[in-house]
């Protein structure tokens, strides 16, 4: 007797053990497939706004889809903050009120989660001038979303400039940098550009003409 019941126990436990592996194996394959999804959907955002696709999803889906549009102009009102002189044709200029091209990215839609955005400026011949880069937080309110920026520098792991959070019915929000092209930078003519990097991956991408004064 004492040796059945021993034997039937140890099924027990052996069957008890079985299961946990299972239930495990199949948590494990939740989560992977979860983290597929998450990366998948990332990556078919991105591509999808680099190509400027809207076509293949219906109007209600495309009018709450992440988009992302890169704006160029000369100056910046000081207390409108309106965007003046908006092109891509830029000549330099000895006034101090036209020392810089500024890009303005605007993000419309942005997906819930940590994002990591890098503004890159290449002048002519592709090679990177400088960037500037930024953590951007999405977090869900209760009257739709909250928008945390910080801006980060690779060289100095203690450097965060924080910016008011943006709150808005959808994840909107802005970033800004701005390219010196004051006579005494001695940039050379051609053709530059702004480059956006959502998580390591190129998002979207705007050229302009720069024009020195002896052109």
């Amino acid at each position: 007797v004492t040796t059945t019941v021993s034997g039937d126990r140890a099924s027990r436990d052996v069957g008890n053990t079985t299961k946990a592996i299972e239930m495990r194996m199949i948590m494990l394959l939740l989560g992977v497939a979860l983290l597929a999804c998450v990366t998948g959907c990332g990556q078919e955002d991105v591509a999808r706004v680099r190509a400027g696709d809207a076509t293949s999803v219906d109007e209600a889906v495309a009018e709450s889809a992440f988009d992302t549009e890169i704006v160029l102009c000369r100056r910046v009102g000081s207390k409108t903050g309106k965007r003046i002189a908006v092109g891509d044709d830029f000549t330099e200029r000895p006034e101090k009120k036209n020392r810089y091209i500024h890009g303005f990215v605007d993000f419309a839609h942005a997906p819930v989660g940590v994002h990591q955005v890098h503004l890159v400026w290449i002048k002519p011949g592709g090679k990177e001038l400088f960037r500037k880069f930024a953590e951007v937080r999405v977090t869900p309110a209760p009257d739709g979303y909250v928008t945390e920026i910080a801006w980060l520098k690779a060289e100095d792991l203690h450097y965060r400039k924080v910016e008011d959070p943006v709150t808005g019915k959808t994840a909107d929000f802005t970033l800004h940098t701005k390219l010196n092209v004051a006579p005494a930078k001695e940039r050379i003519a051609g053709e530059y550009a702004l480059r956006v990097y959502w998580n390591r991956e190129l998002l979207v991408e705007k050229t302009f003409l720069f024009h020195i004064l002896d052109d």
